[in-house]
């Protein structure tokens, strides 16, 4: 697959959704811009416009639970949203001591980074040559794969291979490639598992990978002692990867490991996956990686986290602010009035509540990914900003962008920031 095509139609997605497109026209934004005048929009605002459309698809998928009209145009309380989000300060409390531990732990999971970006590419392709040559592995070094979209088996793509360099048996779990699927595949009631309960959809997966590698996976360990287990995986391939690790370590039916085998997860972008009232042991823990790339917004989504963003639309809605009281709120204008509808618009988004679902949430070590020209700040994330974050969509130019495997390829390609 050309992942610079794939990257331009996400790209353009924005430009793509004209005033014409029916779902453009029932967010508003049609009415807004023959209302307004596209001529006479400032500069700051078009640039949100801009930024706005790239996640109209996205947001229209999350409308479904929100079926009531709204008395405001959607697309304005969008932004309104993204205004108050910038406004809110940002959180960065890592030590340094920390922040050095997470770049250590960075440089470790290079590897298994660009193994579970490579797998894209490496599921298209023909013969295990091919797709060892994708990997960046001989083609003796694969185990076991199952590349098939069987719609019947329902199961993810998924490659089992051992590294030599890293004494490392790997299991790589491919994600989804549309973001359209990404949502859908995301939206899911939770069910009960271990000692809580999860994301089901993602339950299923990690079961139905495990039904057909444990077999690969018992000889591989077998054959090679002292080698660790890795299992890691982007976006939907970490969120199972993730539940995959949890079932490992907690002896799960599916497979019995050797004594002493030691087991890892690294997860690129895995939604929230896990909810319990019981706290893990930090041994366990520090078992699961997660990496967030810049805006990626993959790791907010859930149905907790939909239903805040709609219960903060709706406040917005009800402050019933004309469109031009809007704007001036948007474009940051510094009158009076503008200043008491700004207060107002941060004080309705801050008091927003949801109790339709429960919150999933991260299970591991988060750390967050920021370019810094040709490197990369490595961000460990304290517990409660994980929390916060699993639980908040923030909307943002980059967020759909930011979560593509290209991206975490790049950024797993980089030297760490000093």
């Amino acid at each position: 697959m050309d992942w610079s095509v794939y990257r331009t139609r996400t790209l353009n997605m924005g430009s793509a959704l004209s005033k014409d497109h029916p779902r453009l026209k029932s967010v508003g934004a049609s009415a807004v811009m023959q209302k307004i005048g596209i001529a006479k929009i400032p500069a700051q605002l078009k640039k949100s416009y801009e930024s706005i459309t790239q996640i109209v698809e996205t947001l229209m998928k999350l409308h479904q639970f929100d079926e009531a009209p709204y008395n405001g145009y959607l697309i304005m309380l969008i932004a309104l949203l993204r205004t108050a989000q910038v406004q809110l300060p940002a959180t960065n409390n890592s030590a340094a001591e920390e922040a050095q531990g997470a770049a250590r732990m960075f440089e470790r999971d290079r590897v298994f980074g660009r193994y579970a970006t490579n797998v894209y590419l490496a599921s298209l392709t023909l013969t295990q040559g091919q797709v060892a040559h994708c990997i960046g592995v001989q083609p003796d070094d694969i185990l076991f794969s199952w590349l098939k979209d069987d719609v019947a088996e329902l199961c993810p793509n998924f490659i089992l291979l051992v590294d030599h360099t890293q004494s490392s048996i790997v299991l790589i779990i491919r994600g989804t490639f549309s973001a359209n699927d990404i949502i859908t595949d995301v939206l899911c009631e939770e069910e009960a598992f271990l000692d809580g309960f999860a994301h089901k959809g993602f339950i299923d997966g990690s079961n139905r990978v495990l039904n057909k590698c444990s077999k690969a996976m018992q000889s591989a360990v077998k054959d090679n002692p002292g080698y660790q287990l890795v299992v890691c995986g982007h976006s939907m391939g970490g969120s199972v990867a993730v539940l995959i690790t949890l079932q490992l370590l907690n002896t799960n039916p599916h497979l019995v490991l050797l004594p002493g085998v030691s087991v890892r997860c690294v997860a690129l972008a895995p939604a929230p996956v896990y909810r319990s009232e019981m706290s893990f042991p930090k041994k366990l823990l520090e078992k699961i990686d997660i990496y967030i790339y810049g805006k990626d917004v993959v790791p907010s989504l859930s149905l907790g986290s939909v239903a805040r963003l709609l219960a903060m639309l709706r406040k917005l809605d009800g402050l019933e602010l004309s469109i031009a009281e809007q704007l001036r709120v948007i474009l940051g204008k510094k009158d009076a009035l503008a200043g008491v509808n700004q207060e107002r618009v941060r004080l309705a988004v801050s008091e927003a509540k949801q109790d339709r679902f429960p919150y999933l949430h991260h299970i591991g070590q988060v750390t967050q990914l920021v370019k810094k020209g040709n490197s990369v700040d490595v961000r460990p994330m304290e517990l409660n900003d994980a929390k916060e974050m699993a639980a908040n969509i923030e909307i943002n130019d980059t967020m759909i962008m930011d979560h593509i495997p290209t991206e975490y390829k790049e950024i797993f390609t980089k030297m760490v920031f000093k």
